[in-house]
């Protein structure tokens, strides 16, 4: 693949090959470094040292569909038991998506540094609105990236 940007086209999620029905809408909060204080009596100047990453989270929503026993229905089962996702797929456009790092020896355009730790989601909310007579459900998620950035494929 080319080293050039991707315009979104045709957004969808999945779970391996199923497609979590009704979305097409997700956004990625990005990842951080967080900064601890490291001071002594009589600094002139603050200075930090480097804490944890967070991994940030993903938001994605779209319409709400109660047979998606593959997609919808197991991510909510998947939030109520706290179970570890490592085959969810945030596609970008028909060949390219990112997915938690699955592996620790990435060093590939958009992968990670070799050594990172392999990672995981965790759904950490669901939201269901019908908001009016005659109207489709609305639904979304929120996903926590736990121990490593997403990776580009």
């Amino acid at each position: 693949m080319a080293w050039e940007s991707k315009p979104v086209y045709k957004g969808k999620v999945t779970i391996g090959t199923d497609l979590v029905l009704g979305m097409g809408v997700w956004s990625w909060s990005g990842f951080s470094r967080e900064m601890i204080e490291d001071l002594e009596f009589f600094d002139d100047y603050d200075d930090y040292v480097a804490g944890l990453v967070r991994c940030g989270k993903v938001t994605f929503s779209g319409q709400y569909k109660k047979d998606d026993s593959r997609g919808q229905t197991y991510l909510i089962s998947c939030m109520l038991n706290g179970t570890e996702l490592t085959s969810i797929r945030f596609w970008v456009d028909a060949s390219s998506y990112y997915i938690p790092n699955s592996t620790s020896s990435t060093a590939a355009i958009g992968g990670l540094p070799a050594n990172t730790p392999v990672g995981h989601v965790k759904v950490e909310s669901v939201d269901i609105n019908y908001s009016g007579l005659g109207a489709l459900g609305d639904i979304s998620f929120v996903v926590q990236l736990c121990k490593a950035p997403l990776r580009f494929t």
